[in-house]
């Protein structure tokens, strides 16, 4: 980035730019897919990303790379909500409950992870065998195959049965779904909470090390480590059937974060990481799967989108927060923010298995 002009400054411009972009399109693009067609947002989200990949491999300013993340920006919006949406009512469809939707979201997030991981060892080979320009190249043919695949997808029809609604009552149910009623009030700051934790950890997760001190050459190891928690989070959650177990998975995300309140060796915080990450994916699932079960179909990806940005509007001054502190003091002081939030959004998770409503359209 900085081969095109890029300094701290416009880089901190960029991520601003890229967080208000999504912040602007991801609830009325959830309201897009419940009121129009989940394929076809999926479809859209995807030319976005493509669109992307394309500007930022032609980019040779910061002006034309910054364009290029606002368009991730919009693909990142599409997807949110979406997808889940999407798992729900197909399975709900296809067998007449949703008890098998922790399974197969369990299994998209472990695709998702092994992507990751692919997408990190392939790119950083390419990136060193030839520049990192040509990495977004390599990603264009992958996207245009996916667009052709989904394409082909026939999705559920349940939210379109009960759409029919003006546009502008079907916005105020979306929000009131999600803005008062009390029975979502737990799940919702859970949700939160969660989210903001997973974000904060997987953007920032090297600092633990930097402060460790640990080889520069261990870092490409530990990244592995830490996005392969997407895959085994991703087949642990269709397992936890419990509440007990639910609620066992909340206290390993504390005792997790109480161990990276220490300054250990490398392997110790590792491990830690490994845990937490995992528990987190854990968690969003199963998360996700109460939030969806007490939504009507119709309004299901537009409330999932409207909870997506109450978690972005709070990631963005946490992080800003935590990062201060971390410079102030140090990280471990910085963790003792992340295990305040995690014990509210465990208490609030706790709180939600005890209460189910379904929400009234």
């Amino acid at each position: 980035m900085t081969s095109i002009g890029f300094t701290t400054t416009t880089i901190g411009l960029m991520v601003a730019v890229m967080s208000v972009t999504i912040l602007l399109t991801e609830t009325p693009s959830g309201i897009l897919a419940d009121r129009w067609s989940r394929k076809g947002v999926m479809v859209l989200g995807c030319i976005f990303l493509l669109l992307s990949a394309v500007v930022a491999s032609i980019s040779h300013n910061e002006a034309i790379f910054i364009g290029s993340t606002v368009l991730w920006g919009i693909y990142n919006a599409l997807y949110t909500g979406t997808y889940d949406s999407v798992i729900y009512d197909t399975v709900l469809e296809e067998t007449g409950e949703a008890t098998l939707f922790d399974r197969f979201l369990g299994r998209l997030r472990a695709i998702e992870g092994f992507g990751f991981i692919i997408g990190a060892l392939g790119g950083g080979l390419i990136a060193s065998a030839f520049s990192l320009r040509h990495t977004y190249f390599m990603t264009i043919p992958f996207l245009i195959v996916a667009i052709f695949v989904m394409l082909q997808f026939r999705e559920p029809s349940l939210h379109k049965k009960d759409v029919a609604e003006p546009l502008l009552q079907h916005v105020r149910q979306t929000l009131a779904a999600v803005l008062k009623h009390r029975s979502l009030l737990s799940i919702v700051v859970a949700i939160t909470g969660f989210t903001v934790l997973q974000n904060i950890f997987y953007e920032l997760y090297q600092l633990w090390f930097i402060a460790a001190a640990a080889p520069v050459g261990l870092f490409g190891l530990i990244g592995a480590v830490v996005f392969a928690t997407w895959m085994i989070g991703g087949f642990v959650a269709e397992r936890l059937k419990s509440k007990r177990a639910k609620i066992s998975t909340c206290l390993i995300v504390g005792i997790s974060l109480a161990v990276l309140l220490f300054p250990l060796r490398a392997e110790v915080l590792l491990t830690a990481q490994f845990v937490l990450g995992t528990s987190l994916v854990v968690l969003s699932i199963l998360l996700s799967h109460e939030l969806h079960r007490k939504l009507p179909s119709h309004l299901r990806a537009g409330s999932a989108s409207v909870v997506s940005t109450l978690g972005r509007l709070v990631i963005i001054p946490g992080s800003i927060v935590f990062t201060a502190v971390a410079d102030s003091f140090s990280i471990y002081r910085a963790t003792f923010l992340l295990l305040g939030i995690a014990v509210v959004a465990c208490f609030a998770y706790v709180i939600n298995l005890h209460q189910y409503r379904p929400i009234k359209a």
